[in-house]
């Protein structure tokens, strides 16, 4: 059993005091991981643009050097998307605060969408074919209690390749970070459902809340972040407000549902994984 602290929040400033709270409330509660969403370390892309890059990176260094010290100060492996600076350019990563050590992990596939256009703001699709890794693809693993932890971003896991990815590494636990918005709570929902009873892993999402501009609009992120159990179901979930939210995964529980569906065993035995 290992259970996994979800903090649904806005962009946080540079204040330290209340996430230091949150740890605590983690830590009292005997969570080993602790979940972010996505530009809650640092402002929302659309900020961002407007930003000088002295402002980015002072955001983005205050917070490695706030979280590396609270994951060391109450034992935490803490998980949270950050915006990093890269050979004059911005990449999109995430964090991997533990205890002893930290490592980034750069988001592989970027939304280009007209009116979200992430791939032509940050630099990881160019860093990716300047050192050789075009066609590669891989989502960072670690274990924790026993539980193999998948590290997946929002948009990510729209795609085929990343399941397929997590399916052959025997992860069991996907842990998405997301900033949803634009009323898509339900399309989330069932989407992540379908994927955690394919898969037969648990889905913790955190998504993160407040408020942030397209253009001359402004929009809200909704929050709801929840907890998928490998037989497809929300098993816990918050509303649109700042919050934490706990989740336990169980061996017990994973190896049900492996044995109940047999997906894993046929796509390995197909060679579809």
């Amino acid at each position: 059993m290992s259970k996994v602290c979800v903090l649904q929040l806005p962009t946080l400033s540079m204040n330290e005091s209340r996430i230091d709270y949150y740890m605590k409330i983690a830590k009292d509660n005997d969570a080993k991981i602790v979940l972010l969403g996505e530009y809650v370390l640092n402002s929302f892309f659309t900020e961002l643009k407007k930003m000088p890059k002295p402002m980015i990176k002072e955001q983005s260094d205050h917070k490695k050097t706030l979280f590396a010290n609270l994951a060391k100060k109450y034992d935490l492996t803490i998980i949270a998307p950050i915006v990093l600076l890269k050979n004059g350019g911005y990449a999109k990563s995430v964090a991997k605060f533990s205890p002893s050590s930290t490592k980034y992990f750069d988001q592989n596939i970027l939304i280009n969408y007209a009116h979200w256009d992430e791939e032509s703001f940050f630099s990881n699709s160019k860093m990716a074919i300047k050192n050789g890794k075009k066609d590669e693809i891989s989502f960072p693993i670690f274990v924790e209690d026993g539980i193999r932890y998948g590290i997946l971003f929002g948009f990510e896991a729209h795609f085929d390749a990343a399941w397929a990815y997590f399916m052959k590494k025997k992860v069991d636990c996907v842990l998405l970070p997301c900033a949803s918005t634009f009323d898509s709570n339900e399309r989330w929902e069932e989407l992540l459902k379908i994927r955690s009873w394919l898969n037969s892993v648990f889905i913790i999402r955190a998504n993160r809340i407040g408020k942030a501009k397209f253009g001359k609009e402004n929009c809200d992120f909704y929050g709801r972040s929840a907890v998928f159990s490998p037989l497809g179901e929300i098993i816990n979930s918050l509303k649109d407000e700042e919050g934490v939210l706990f989740g336990e995964v169980s061996k017990k529980e994973l190896n049900f549902a492996k044995n109940l569906w047999k997906f894993r065993d046929i796509s390995a035995k197909k060679g579809l994984i």
